[in-house]
């Protein structure tokens, strides 16, 4: 049957996101230990408890949460800090103007889905002010419909700058916590509410245990994207060592990967591009 929605994962699948965020952060760390007079063994530490607090690593402004960053600056107000602390922030800013970039064929790819008609929505668990942001910092939000992302409730940062552009009303679509990934009903719950039936649609990851699986569980055409996993071993650690994950969230990780050690896709791609040959464009 012809497919009629594609539905695609964000982080290393249309960008990588490990080389920009632990490049980009790995940046900040170093300006802050300098600021701070600190070891980065130190902040690390910090940062990593700081993002298990809040369940994210991508929290906007979590230095000022650090502990490091109160014993050195006392009593200052939110806007003091942000002054003491900028040059941190514009190190983090500049690798990301440096690293964050679409996988080569995916502009053109998106652009060709929905020109022949293709409904194209992204999912992701990241915050969605940060998926928004890349999106249109990538240039290719408009050419997606929707894009459904974890309920969350963490505000942002009181001196925070609004994103220059909002997105359209409705483009945001929160879905419940309990059904993030690999849960199957996630897929089914994004073809009902995009009126599509489950074998017009396609899905497209770069996780087998989180994407894969969950695609087939759910009767969605699964694409592996193989391209996304070419970061280095050094930018993995980066993150590695200022997760926010549990040992209870490495636990689930491990399980996850021993359910799906027999699971296959039903097709690789080693660039975007090949999705054009899936829907007939």
């Amino acid at each position: 049957m012809a497919k009629r929605l594609l539905i695609t994962d964000l982080d290393n699948t249309l960008y990588d996101w490990v080389t920009y965020f632990a490049r980009s952060f790995s940046a900040m760390v170093i300006e802050l230990a300098r600021i701070l007079e600190t070891g980065l063994p130190v902040l690390l530490e910090e940062f990593r408890e700081v993002h298990r607090k809040f369940g994210d690593s991508e929290r906007p402004f979590a230095a000022f949460a650090l502990p490091s960053v109160r014993q050195r600056f006392p009593g200052l107000g939110p806007r003091e800090l942000k002054d003491r602390l900028d040059p941190a922030f514009h190190a983090f800013n500049s690798q990301r103007k440096r690293h964050l970039r679409l996988y080569d064929g995916v502009a053109t790819t998106l652009a060709a889905l929905r020109q022949n008609g293709v409904t194209i929505v992204g999912h992701t668990e990241a915050m969605a002010v940060n998926a928004w942001f890349r999106l249109s910092y990538l240039g290719v939000a408009g050419h997606f419909k929707h894009l459904y992302a974890l309920e969350n409730h963490i505000d942002e940062h009181p001196l925070a700058r609004p994103l220059l552009i909002p997105p359209p009303k409705d483009f945001i679509q929160f879905v419940p916590r309990a059904e993030r990934k690999p849960n199957p009903l996630l897929l089914l719950d994004i073809c009902r509410r995009e009126k599509v039936a489950v074998a017009e649609a396609a899905y497209i990851g770069d996780s087998m245990t989180r994407d894969i699986s969950m695609a087939r569980a759910a009767g969605v055409h699964s694409t592996l994207a193989l391209y996304g996993r070419s970061y280095s071993v050094e930018d993995w650690h980066t993150l590695v060592a200022v997760t926010h994950w549990t040992e209870e969230d490495v636990r689930r990780e491990e399980a996850l990967r021993s359910r799906c050690v027999n699971e296959r896709p039903d097709a690789k791609a080693a660039n975007f591009a090949e999705l054009v040959d899936l829907f007939h464009v």
